[in-house]
């Protein structure tokens, strides 16, 4: 999907560009601004396109970072409260000591991660996206998004009857009836 972005340096550009075009005794500044040949502008704005490149690519890293850290723990078994890989995870302890192993800091019971982050709907997740299930609105469990596919997105997650698993959520009726949202906390 194409997000459109404003290039900050055009974007100035053209306020100060505006700002002195509106002052008359500042006119000179703003005909310097349009003198200048496309090549320098093209220059800057190929450097921010690099930018934004290195975001994008160190964003899906982080992500690729926190899937692949969340399954070198599949089969650990499932303990409430547990918070430690040697002992075994809840499914915030899981989520949390993930993330943490990654740089970022997520904490407290599921329904506290539940308010962290920017919300997102199903359509919008992303891989190590965290997604929140429960009844209503009341949040009961959270999981780490694995993939995402057309038609499909799995999670890792630590399970009371299976420990940590992954499963596909869009084709589960189990997890499909209790997915509440997704929220992106990176």
């Amino acid at each position: 999907m194409h997000k459109n972005v404003f290039n900050p340096i055009t974007l100035l550009a053209f306020i100060i560009l505006l700002v002195f075009s509106s002052c008359s005794s500042n006119k000179r500044y703003a005909n310097n601004y349009k003198k200048k040949t496309r090549t320098e502008r093209s220059s800057k704005t190929n450097a921010s396109r690099s930018t934004s490149k290195r975001s994008y690519s160190s964003s899906s890293l982080k992500r690729s970072g926190i899937v692949n850290t969340a399954k070198k723990y599949i089969g650990k078994p499932y303990v409430y409260g547990g918070k430690k890989p040697t002992s075994g995870f809840d499914c915030s302890g899981f989520t949390s000591h993930v993330y943490k192993e990654n740089g970022v800091a997520v904490s407290g019971p599921s329904y506290k991660q539940a308010k962290q982050g920017r919300k997102k709907s199903m359509k919008e997740l992303k891989e190590g996206d965290l997604v929140f299930f429960g009844s209503g609105s009341k949040v009961s469990h959270v999981a780490i998004v694995a993939s995402v596919s057309r038609n499909k997105v799995e999670v890792i997650h630590s399970t009371s009857s299976r420990g940590v698993v992954v499963d596909d959520i869009t084709n589960s009726k189990y997890w499909k009836k209790r997915y509440l949202f997704g929220r992106d906390v990176l």
